[in-house]
């Protein structure tokens, strides 16, 4: 019996010690974030909150990097962004929004750096720019436009360098 009472009591410290819940609050006591560390990295699901007490980000750790679908949320609790994260970096479509709901841009990610055409929305959905990455640096032609949907200028950039 007292075996049995020992077992069961060291399964339950090392549960403890292995997977601790943080939690950390705002000075208004509201709740900052909420999480698991194992072996001092996070792991698990993870929540973080703004100050007003609204979700600001949820997701997944493992062995400290994010991993799988992270979303993030405006203060007002509309969707700002949704993507995926593969060993801590950003991966694949990553789409952005305004706080009103209206579609900003969608930035394609190869190991966390923005890869190929992005076109970005004023917050009203016309087309604002048009840029172009290759590898995270800035490649090409970006056009810049007004809401009317004219051309207001034309940057180029090679290596990341802008082009005078």
């Amino acid at each position: 019996m007292k075996k049995t009472i020992l077992f069961i009591a060291l399964s339950l410290f090392t549960t403890l010690i292995i997977a601790q819940e943080h939690k950390d609050y705002y000075t208004n006591g509201n709740l900052k974030y909420v999480g698991k560390f194992e072996n001092d990295k996070q792991t698990g699901e993870w929540k973080y909150y703004h100050e007003n007490g609204k979700l600001s980000q949820i997701g997944k750790y493992t062995n400290g990097e994010a991993t799988g679908e992270w979303k993030h949320y405006h203060e007002n609790g509309k969707l700002s962004q949704i993507g995926k994260y593969t060993n801590g970096k950003k991966s694949g479509e990553y789409k952005y929004y305004h706080d009103n709901g209206q579609f900003i841009m969608s930035v394609k990610f190869v190991n966390g750096k923005p890869t190929g055409e992005v076109k970005m929305y004023y917050k009203t959905g016309e087309l604002e720019l048009i840029r172009n990455y290759i590898n995270g640096v800035k490649n090409g032609e970006w056009k810049y436009y007004d809401k009317n949907g004219t051309i207001t200028h034309i940057d180029t950039y090679i290596n990341g360098v802008k082009q005078e």
